[in-house]
């Protein structure tokens, strides 16, 4: 089943009850033609001649696309209508037809006159039946006319209502739209506030991350620095024991053979002290190389950097440690061993004079 809304039922009870007192008069009073409702016109909802219709069956409203409404005169002007000159001219041109009788009358014979008698009493009900006729005609119109008018009423109540609900709508809409372009623009700000701490944060990351690498760097730089005494320290114990080898190598010429043994002892421990020493650059120098990569793979990480430093920063002091041990071991045992070989010279001399 159909079901319609409340306005909706309200605009077309009027209209069908428009129709069926039509159709009902129409099959009551079966004229020709009817007279236009008094104080009504008509005109065409779907039309766009501009014009309203005094008669309902202008022929201007045969094409109508839409419905004939019936409104008053003012109602019409009011809506920038003007009148239809075919009305016009249809209206001027009809004329009503006048009913009358004119009794034939005889003077010589009593039937003429009892004929004449029943002819005007046949006129005379029938001028009581078209009386009677026209009055139901009449109130059967003026039923139709307040009918249309009451329709024309409710039609412009409704376009009414219409428009009212029309502009609801769009303020509804508007409000809706606003809401959303408001709640667009929190969430762009949220967003932009969220992005500007995340830029914050990362200024920050990347800072610790560069004062990091910065002390990796003078870490380096320091052990670099050591790296470089060592090869100068062991340059030097290597050109001094070369020196004294040389010297007691002049000075022991005429000794016997264990002192050239104990010179080849010393030109050994030189030998290794050498190796030693390259194995020690060869260990700076990977050592250095392996900084380098660790360096550019904190880098790459930047959240774990700071303490992957930290750690090998320890570990390499530790190494710097260990290799300045290592030297002072070593110079100790140069000490020494200078010693001991000035001790067997001194030694060897005594026995070569004795």
């Amino acid at each position: 089943m159909l079901r319609l809304s409340p306005m909706k039922q309200t605009f077309l009870y009027p209209i069908l009850v428009f129709l069926l007192l039509i159709v009902f008069c129409g099959g009551v009073v079966a004229r020709p033609s009817d007279p236009p409702a008094p104080g009504l016109v008509y005109y065409c909802t779907g039309g766009t001649d501009g014009y309203y219709h005094k008669l309902k069956t202008c022929s201007e409203l045969k094409g109508c696309s839409g419905i004939v409404m019936p409104v008053t005169p003012t109602t019409a002007k009011g809506k920038g209508l003007t009148a239809c000159p075919v009305c016009l001219s249809e209206e001027a041109g009809v004329s009503q037809p006048a009913t009358s009788y004119t009794p034939r009358t005889s003077s010589s014979s009593r039937t003429a006159v009892a004929s004449a008698g029943a002819a005007t009493a046949a006129t005379s009900a029938s001028s009581y039946a078209n009386t009677r006729y026209q009055q139901q005609v009449e109130r059967a119109q003026q039923r139709a006319a307040r009918e249309e008018e009451r329709a024309a009423k409710a039609w412009e109540k409704a376009e009414r209502e219409q428009a009212k609900t029309q502009a609801k709508l769009e303020k509804a809409e508007r409000k809706r739209l606003k809401a959303e372009k408001k709640e667009e623009a929190r969430l762009m700000k949220q967003r932009a506030k969220e992005m500007k701490q995340e830029a914050k944060e990362r200024k920050k990351a990347i800072k610790e991350a560069k004062l990091a690498a910065k002390e990796a760097k003078r870490l380096a730089k320091e052990k670099r620095k050591e790296a470089r005494l060592n090869r100068k320290q062991t340059a030097s114990l290597k050109r001094d024991a070369a020196t004294r080898i040389k010297q007691e190598a002049s000075d022991m010429r005429v000794a016997a053979e264990d002192k050239r043994y104990e010179a080849e002892e010393l030109r050994r421990e030189a030998q290794e002290l050498k190796r030693e020493a390259a194995n020690r650059r060869k260990s700076i120098a990977m050592e250095k190389k392996r900084i380098e990569a660790e360096q550019r793979r904190q880098e790459n990480e930047l959240k774990r950097q700071a303490a992957i430093q930290k750690q090998e920063a320890e570990r390499m002091k530790r190494e710097a440690e260990a290799i300045r041990r290592d030297a002072e071991a070593q110079r100790k045992a140069a000490k020494e061993a200078e010693k001991a070989a000035k001790e067997k010279l001194k030694e060897a001399r005594r026995a070569g004079k004795g």
